[in-house]
């Protein structure tokens, strides 16, 4: 039989101790299999879709191995569109283990990664951009990625997708009804019309793709290094973005020698923040590797967040610093405003042209929250509060898709200026719907679906 007609289980929940574990069955023999290991207590007797309360006894020696609650459900009306089973045992390593052999001695296999969403794919159930999203959802750093996540979950990218081939097809179905009468050519009132349709689709492939770093960046995170020289506050300012004391700080220069990563969440953007030694020339062998990790972390990173001493003057070795940073996206910072001013601010301009400085004090905590505003600005270039039920794509598959389709509608474009042969035409904008079809697995591959779905967790 197929893979997918068998029974298979997995334990959906992290191992570990826990107060529950739940451990899912889908396919034919499921509500088979739970019976043999199942024993429901009292008048607890199988009902559809209610959990019963009952014992798990292992079939070989007649031992209780846990007492549990169990469900059954029957298809369609379930996850995977199959009959499914739910066992939820107290939480652990060994109790779920051993009902999980015992499922699998029943009768069960093991549930490869993402199979019972791959399941509910194969069944009807979602679509391949929805059970995408399943993943998106187990695995959102941000209630913003996780809010991305669920406008895919709730078919709103899959809507535009159709709609976007239906408008495809409308002028494919134009087109193929030139091939009944060869000896004429497409009219130029339709030619117009194919032409305005097929860039009116072209436009908003266009709008998506270019919507893909900002959502790659909710939904992955951003490397972001802290660069500047000893003392100027880099490890003041990352304690101060997360609110915690994270790093050690002390007026001796050089304290940082190794660098030091948290996760920071910024207005729904997930950063990986990197804090590196203090950038300077040193005889201090230890100090050295540390300057040296710390450009190599610069080299490596999206994202630098420069900090200057508002207290010191600007000095070659800033302004080396700045050279550095000016090779990625980057945001300056002037630390220690609550202390004399000696840095010129005219010549931090002249360095940096149209971008604007943000002000701070690490010792008050003064400018934090523009610093925070500021790092958001800066890499998502949206405004604050964006409307996160707006569609944007967040996986890179998606976009190579629509790219693909662009180029085809592209080419279709150049053709129909060309006025080629309706037969000729028509290619092209088949070409283009399928394209389309790739994203909501109209249109797949067996390997296709292998690697998707090898990314999921056991147990999804």
């Amino acid at each position: 039989m197929p893979k997918y007609e068998s029974t298979i289980t997995a334990i959906s929940t992290p191992p570990g101790e826990g107060g529950v574990a739940v451990i899912r069955i889908s396919g034919r023999q499921s509500h088979a299999i739970v019976r043999k290991i199942f024993v429901p207590v009292g008048n607890s007797a199988f009902s559809e879709r209610k959990l019963r309360f009952g014992k798990i006894i292992d079939p070989e020696t007649g031992n209780t191995v846990d007492e549990v609650l169990c469900a059954v459900m029957t298809s369609p009306y379930t996850y995977t569109g199959e009959d499914m089973a739910e066992i939820h045992s107290h939480g652990g390593y060994v109790v779920p283990k051993k009902i999980l052999e015992m499922l699998m001695n029943c009768g069960a296999a093991l549930a490869a990664p993402g199979e019972f969403t791959q399941r509910a794919f194969l069944n009807g159930k979602m679509d391949l951009a929805q059970a995408e999203a399943v993943s998106d959802i187990i695995t959102a750093q941000t209630e913003q990625s996780l809010r991305y996540a669920e406008v895919q979950l709730e078919g709103v990218l899959s809507a535009k997708v159709n709609e976007l081939k239906d408008k495809i097809l409308d002028s494919l179905a134009e087109i193929e009804a030139n091939l009944d009468f060869p000896e004429e050519d497409i009219d130029s009132l339709a030619q117009n019309r194919l032409k305005e349709a097929a860039e009116l689709v072209e436009k908003e492939l266009s709008r998506l793709i270019e919507s893909y770093e900002t959502g790659r960046m909710f939904r992955d995170g951003v490397r972001m290094v802290i660069l500047g020289k000893p003392n100027v506050g880099k490890s003041s300012v990352l304690n101060c973005l997360l609110e915690t004391q994270r790093a050690i700080v002390s007026p001796i220069a050089g304290t940082t020698r190794d660098f030091i990563e948290e996760r920071l969440n910024v207005n729904g953007i997930p950063f990986v923040v990197t804090d590196t030694a203090g950038i300077r020339d040193t005889e201090d062998q230890v100090e050295r590797l540390g300057v040296e990790l710390s450009l190599k972390k610069a080299e490596e990173a999206e994202f630098i967040l420069v900090v200057l001493d508002q207290s010191t003057e600007l000095d070659a070795l800033d302004r080396k610093i700045l050279e550095t940073a000016a090779k990625k996206i980057y945001l300056v910072v002037i630390n220690k405003m609550d202390l004399e001013g000696k840095l010129q601010q005219s010549e931090v301009r002249q360095i940096l042209g149209d971008k604007e400085p943000v002000k701070t004090s690490a010792l008050t905590k003064k400018g934090m929250e523009r610093l925070r505003q500021a790092m958001f600005e800066t890499l998502a270039n949206l405004p604050s509060g964006v409307d996160a039920s707006e569609l944007v794509l967040t996986n890179l598959r998606h976009k190579k898709c629509m790219e693909k389709a662009r180029g085809q509608l592209g080419a279709f474009l150049k053709l129909l200026e060309r006025k080629e042969y309706p037969e000729i035409l028509s290619i092209e904008l088949r070409n283009s719907m399928n394209s389309l079809g790739e994203i909501t697995g109209e249109v797949t591959t067996e390997d296709l679906l292998g690697r998707i779905f090898s990314r999921f967790c056991i147990g999804k």
